[in-house]
């Protein structure tokens, strides 16, 4: 039997690969082959050698990427069927009596060393190609503080949250996958909440300084039946170029932030155009339905799959020697959820599609349709976002519509 498992895991890992693979090469020749010309929904505003920035920063993204599949194929082997997870069961097993805190240091030490493995990477990607486009603003010491305080918050939120479903599996008894369910979805919603302040650990929120922008966003925000705890201005310039806006939290700890970056790019009818595209989100309640299939999601994978924690021939077919709860829960995170990732994801980003379309209907609701378009465009421009990306390719990926699609449907608004 544990042969079976091996072969679906073997399988599953070359599919899913493989399928990411073709769909990057096929991102790559479409976009190479429209670089020539700008759609001429754009050229207004798009400059010829802006769309071909956009189109080469695309395929460097696209060729890195092709190779961290690999690379990332070849980890999530090593760990299990190479014998990763049990050589840090043998490290780190051993410094506890209690097994609760002996499994929670496991599972913490797995994804400690898995964000350590991705860290040439993130230096490549940082330094290497969000450099060469123009985008990367972060300094090498920056870069390391960040990541001293990435480790830190994981260590500390992994501890905690590993030991408390630890116990549940070990204390709850055959019911354990479904208080597991409520305990990962009441996280889910603390999450979302606490969002905003978790972000201050590493960017700084201070207070819109221009008054003339604020009573408008302030005079919209009346418009629309929305209140928030504030409207914030993040020091996203640290870092990066790119411009963005978001919402972030639930009931009073809603916040509207804006990256410095946007408000640098767009006027002020255009920042109003965004704020009301996501204030759509809200109004729609786009954010709470996509929480409920998450959390739909891991239901569904919990009862579907938990009966895999005691099936001695699933850990032996990955490779993973001890039957444990600290080894079921690594192998459901980066095992059995991806793969149900893998084949749902391209209904999510459908449905995360469509919401873009009812978003940016609510904004022509409440502003002019040119300013949501002009500061898209803007955006597109400014961010170096492909104007023709592949449909297969954006339809197994993409949370936004295709930027031609997506201003069609403004202009018919």
């Amino acid at each position: 039997m544990a042969e079976s498992y091996q072969f679906i895991f073997i399988f599953l890992l070359i599919l899913t690969t493989a399928v990411e693979f073709y769909l990057g090469h096929r991102q790559k020749n479409f976009v190479l082959k429209n670089k020539k010309k700008v759609p001429s929904a754009f050229t207004k505003i798009i400059k010829l050698a802006d769309h071909k920035k956009a189109a080469d920063y695309t395929v460097s993204k696209i060729n890195f990427n092709s190779i961290e599949l690999i690379f990332g194929a070849i980890i999530l082997y090593l760990f299990t069927l190479g014998g990763g997870i049990n050589l840090i069961n043998n490290l780190m097993g051993q410094y506890f009596e209690n097994p609760l805190l002996n499994g929670a240091v496991i599972i913490t030490s797995i994804f400690v060393a898995l964000h350590l493995i991705g860290l040439p990477s993130s230096i490549y990607q940082t330094f290497v190609i969000e450099t060469k486009y123009g985008f990367n603003k972060i300094t090498p010491k920056l870069f390391i503080t960040d990541q001293i305080k990435s480790v830190i918050v994981m260590i500390i939120l992994s501890g905690v949250v590993s030991f408390a479903a630890l116990w549940i599996l070990s204390e709850l008894g055959n019911e354990w996958w479904l208080w597991l369910w409520i305990f990962l979805s009441v996280l889910s919603l603390i999450g979302v909440a606490l969002a905003p302040v978790l972000k201050q650990l590493f960017n700084k929120y201070t207070p819109i300084k221009d008054k003339s922008l604020k009573k408008n966003i302030e005079k919209l925000l009346k418009r629309c039946g929305f209140e928030s705890s504030g409207l914030f201005e993040m020091n996203g310039s640290l870092r990066s170029t790119h411009g963005n806006a978001f919402f972030g939290g639930f009931g009073k700890t809603k916040r509207i932030i804006f990256f410095d970056t946007l408000l640098e790019k767009l006027n002020t009818k255009e920042i109003e155009a965004v704020i009301a595209h996501e204030l759509g989100h809200f109004k729609r309640n786009h954010v709470k339905k996509l929480l409920l299939i998450q959390i739909s999601l891991i239901f569904f994978s919990l009862y579907f799959l938990g009966g895999l924690k005691e099936n001695e021939a699933f850990y032996n077919g990955l490779g993973v020697e001890n039957l444990s709860n600290a080894n079921f829960l690594i192998l459901f995170i980066l095992v059995l959820l991806p793969f149900v990732m893998f084949f749902v994801g391209p209904f999510i980003s459908w449905l995360q599609r469509k919401y873009e379309f009812e978003a940016d209907e609510y904004a022509c609701e409440f502003t002019k349709s040119s300013d949501l378009k002009q500061s898209l465009i803007k955006l597109y421009r400014d961010n170096a976002s492909t104007l023709t990306p592949d449909p297969l390719y954006s339809a197994f990926y993409h949370s936004h519509p295709p930027a031609s699609i997506r201003i069609q449907a403004i202009d018919k608004n």
